[in-house]
């Protein structure tokens, strides 16, 4: 193994004390060699979270306040502090392969001359006893649901729009910039819209390993998807070029059902539209909750049939109110 490129490694936390030790403790176990720095940045936890970093630091691994408590923060202190030529931005929700970091840097190599300068991989989702949990994994495996996005795809090897964390040479952000702080959850796709856009490329290897726990409640879940959501219709205001079709998918089922639903006494149309809007919706849901359950078992189709349902009309409402909410904003700081 070549140990040639020098890697920092990021990682934005904020009360993750359920997580966290586990995500160190697969970091520390990397078989990479030259791992100079694992930088911590910190949105001022109120749980356990610091005093479990605490027990980890050493002369590589630093905790960093992140005072203003927004990801991207975290992530642009990071990258600036960074003295590695590689920087590996970590998810404290996950636990990684002992050669995540190795298959990081050689696929950033093997691929240079391709102008990649960032890389990722697959994510495989941690099932648990729970029968909830486990509802919420195979709702993040589901193409249904929201396993839509490459690094979903454990088998996928190739070209890609974005990757899940990412593994960047470090001098790129001074050619495109950092992350944009202004942008609560789609900081990621944004700066990896603006890679393409300066002609680099995005690359997945489905030997970049990690595992990922998923939401544990199904409150959280919708509150997540709500935002993403959220996050998609700020974008269609400020960030056009980040939406993709798959990402206003569940606006366009939100809005048919509610139009015609509440013209539904009103047209014939809209009682046709209506039907046959909610019978193809049901049918193809019905027929990915039989596909989950001849892999898992019956008992899974209940809670799996209301889960796509909710995570489909949340994304769109949620879609929606970010729409307006940036409409609105952007008025008010034009006046």
């Amino acid at each position: 193994m070549c140990n040639e490129n020098s890697v920092s490694i990021i990682i934005p936390v904020y009360n993750e004390e359920m997580h966290i030790e586990k995500c160190l403790k697969s970091i520390m176990n990397q078989t990479y060699g030259n791992i100079i720095e694992i930088l911590i940045l910190d949105g001022m936890s109120t749980d356990a979270t610091r005093s479990i970093i605490e027990k980890f630091k050493n002369e590589k691994v630093m905790l960093v306040d992140n005072v203003k408590k927004v990801q991207a923060a975290a992530l642009n202190k990071g990258i600036e502090m960074a003295r590695g030529d590689i920087v590996v931005r970590v998810d404290a929700h996950a636990v990684y392969d002992k050669d995540y970091v190795s298959q990081c840097v050689n696929t950033l190599n093997k691929v240079k001359s391709q102008k990649v300068v960032n890389v990722g991989g697959p994510t495989y989702l941690l099932t648990s006893e729970s029968y909830i949990e486990n509802c919420i994994v195979f709702l993040h495996e589901s193409k249904f649901g929201i396993g839509v996005a490459k690094f979903r795809q454990k088998d996928y090897e190739g070209f890609v729009d974005t990757v899940w964390n990412g593994a960047f040479w470090r001098w790129i952000f001074d050619e495109i910039g950092f992350y944009n702080e202004s942008l609560s959850r789609s900081e990621d796709n944004d700066l990896n819209n603006r890679i393409l856009r300066a002609g680099y490329r995005i690359y997945q290897s489905k030997d970049i390993i990690s595992y990922y726990k998923p939401r544990s409640s199904i409150k959280e879940v919708i509150s997540q998807n709500f935002k993403n959501g959220e996050a998609i219709g700020g974008s269609l205001v400020s960030n056009r070029e980040i939406v993709r079709i798959r990402h206003l998918i569940p606006l366009a089922f939100f809005i048919t059902i509610f139009v015609f639903g509440i013209t539904y006494k009103l047209f014939f149309i809209s009682r046709i539209i209506e039907i046959l809007a909610l019978a193809s919706y049901f049918a193809v849901d019905m027929t990915e909750c039989v596909r989950i359950a001849v892999k898992n078992g019956i008992k899974y189709i209940p809670c799996m049939f209301i889960l796509f349902l909710l995570l489909h009309i949340t994304y769109g409402i949620g879609t929606i109110c970010g729409f307006f909410k940036s409409i609105f904003s952007r008025r008010k700081n034009n006046r």
